[in-house]
């Protein structure tokens, strides 16, 4: 019986530390960034892509003007797209 607790304790413990990182990515001294679709942008420093962001509730157009709040970006955190906070589904690291 303490084997099982024992056992159920730690599959508890590692799937609630699992759901807690998620994907992050540092961006700082990005350049530019281009859109993959109407949700997806990639996120640019100099001439190489360093990282994919999906922004699914929010458009983006090439037009569109993108802000990051802060330089270490991750799931769930805010981007201001055309003065419009949005929500990042997943940060992709390239």
């Amino acid at each position: 019986m303490r084997k099982i607790a024992c056992l159920l304790i730690l599959l508890v413990y590692g799937l609630t530390s699992s759901l807690a990182w998620g994907s992050c990515a540092d961006l700082d001294n990005t350049t530019n960034w281009s859109n993959i679709n109407s949700h997806k942008v990639i996120i640019y420093r100099g001439q190489k892509a360093i990282a994919v962001l999906e922004i699914p509730y929010c458009d983006i157009y090439p037009s569109s003007s993108i802000k990051l709040d802060k330089i270490y970006i991750c799931d769930g955190d805010k981007i201001i797209v055309s003065g419009v906070a949005c929500d990042i589904r997943n940060v992709a690291i390239l």
